[in-house]
């Protein structure tokens, strides 16, 4: 009996990673084929940037598993961190489209596995087809709706709604198994940065949600239990 090809079963399973969530998971099967055949992997430690504000922009990076968060800011303000992305998510368009300077920094916050594919390898393709070229493009699209989000989470005024909806989005809503048994990488100084709650409130807040079943919390740990229940109450009437 012959045995599966290795390289191209990695490969298959990679596709299923981003079939699942994310830019690619709303792109033709072809399309995510390519582009995972141009990737070379890559694995970070938690700390390590992969990414600089003002580096040169130089390749476009796709989650396998872990998480990096995004930092940024106004360039007369102190960067700070806004968003966690998991697997399936994808960042770095601007090197794939005009180049030049990063606007943000992407630092590891739980080992990752990643896929990068070189603006010298992806640059060539969407030269070459214009299909490419569309796809790759609405990356900028995925990523207004994802600023869209961030900024609507802000703008709750009830404090808890406000951290329920921030730990939705940054825990992957439910969509996304933690690496570790222990539940996903997480501080309240984390939280509370993205959530604009001080480390105290957000201790506070979370002990809510775990009494009500929705989370368990450890030494920097969260585990999404009920994402629905947390759902329903962050995204239900702020004036209840």
């Amino acid at each position: 009996m012959a045995r599966p090809n290795a390289p191209r079963a990695a490969a298959a399973r990679l596709e299923a990673v981003f079939a699942a969530r994310g830019w690619l998971s709303e792109q033709p099967p072809a399309f995510r084929a390519l582009l995972v055949g141009a990737a070379v992997p890559l694995e970070a430690e938690p700390g390590q940037c992969l990414v600089r504000m003002d580096d040169d922009s130089a390749a476009l990076y796709g989650i396998v598993s872990g998480a990096v968060g995004t930092e940024g800011g106004h360039r007369r303000q102190t960067a700070l961190l806004g968003h966690v992305m998991r697997s399936g998510d994808w960042f770095g368009l601007k090197a794939a489209v005009a180049g030049g300077r990063q606007e943000l920094t992407y630092r590891v916050l739980e080992p990752a596995r990643l896929l990068c594919v070189p603006r010298a390898r992806l640059a060539p393709l969407m030269r070459e087809d214009p299909e490419v070229a569309i796809r790759v493009a609405q990356l900028g699209e995925f990523t207004s709706r994802l600023g869209a989000w961030i900024a609507r989470d802000l703008l709750t005024p009830d404090a808890g709604r406000r951290l329920a909806s921030v730990l939705l989005r940054v825990l992957g809503l439910g969509e996304v198994t933690p690496d570790d048994p222990q539940g996903f990488w997480l501080t309240h100084r984390q939280l509370g940065e993205m959530a604009n709650l001080s480390r105290h409130h957000v201790g506070r807040k979370l002990a809510a949600f775990e009494a009500q079943g929705w989370i368990a919390c450890g030494y920097n740990r969260i585990r999404l239990l009920d994402a629905e229940g947390l759902r329903g109450f962050a995204y239900g009437d702020e004036a209840g």
